[in-house]
């Protein structure tokens, strides 16, 4: 399955939520993404929704997550 995850294509093996999308991007980007903002297909998904919030097929996902820095 195909998904546009921040501007780019994204294999994922199948439909998963935002919260299993998140915990697999984690390791990837050895990031922390608990505080992120989470858009798909320009709507803000709710953060207590992404267990249950499932990805389809050609969902554009946008995963922000901010830094602070000096």
């Amino acid at each position: 399955m195909e998904i546009i995850l921040n501007g780019k294509k994204h294999s994922l093996e199948n439909e998963c939520s935002i919260k299993d999308l998140l915990t697999s991007l984690e390791e990837q980007w050895n990031i922390d993404l608990k505080g992120a903002v989470v858009l798909v297909n320009d709507e803000i998904v709710k953060k207590d929704t992404w267990a249950d919030f499932i990805i389809k097929e050609n969902a554009e996902v946008e995963v922000l997550s901010f830094v602070s820095g000096g």
